[in-house]
């Protein structure tokens, strides 16, 4: 799996070939198929473990004493996960377009994302002007982020090269829209 995960990061999903893979692990090729069956296998397995890695550490980022520093060190942690991923931040956007259970895996932790902001927002809704759908606006809220990350990160737009060298004011910037879209007002500190 490391020797795959290796490559991943090195040429992307497309790219994976099973006997580089047993290559690169210092195996005969017909020892990977001991252990998987083909390729999509063992990137499947690859990429829940990090999703449930993953999915686990940012849902347990701890409170801070206001509301847009949660959501801050939140986005910090979450970009940190981008900075880390280096060329795999490709190859997990190309295994979840091209795997439908990457897709669905990728889809549930998604959902447990934006029901904790849902229920953030509902609680903000309270005797405020128009209601939206909550589970809407948080999917909606963590397209923004994932778009921007993916840009940043994957796609290395040239428009926002700065943010890949100074990821904390990334988090920054990304907190505060992101705040003033759930809260509806500027964050108390922007710093």
């Amino acid at each position: 799996m490391d020797a795959a995960l290796t490559l991943l990061a090195r040429g992307g999903f497309h790219d994976l070939k099973t006997t580089e893979v047993a290559r690169e692990a210092g195996v005969a090729a017909g020892v990977f198929y001991t252990y998987f069956k083909d390729k999509d296998e063992i990137v499947l397995a690859i990429f829940d473990a990090m999703l449930e890695a993953n999915t686990e550490s940012l849902l347990a980022q701890a409170q801070q004493d206001t509301a847009f520093k949660t959501l801050l060190a939140s986005n910090r942690a979450y970009i940190q996960i981008f900075v880390n991923g280096g060329g795999l931040n490709r190859a997990i956007g190309q295994i979840v377009d091209t795997l439908p259970e990457a897709r669905q895996s990728w889809q549930k932790a998604n959902a447990r994302f934006a029901a904790t902001i849902a229920e953030r927002i509902i609680r903000q809704q309270s005797g405020h002007g128009a209601k939206i759908d909550p589970f809407f606006a948080a999917m909606a809220l963590q397209a923004m982020l994932d778009s921007i990350l993916l840009q940043v990160f994957a796609y290395r737009d040239p428009g926002l090269a700065e943010y890949a060298a100074d990821p904390d004011e990334l988090a920054r910037q990304i907190s505060i829209l992101w705040y003033r879209a759930e809260f509806g007002c500027d964050p108390e500190v922007a710093a």
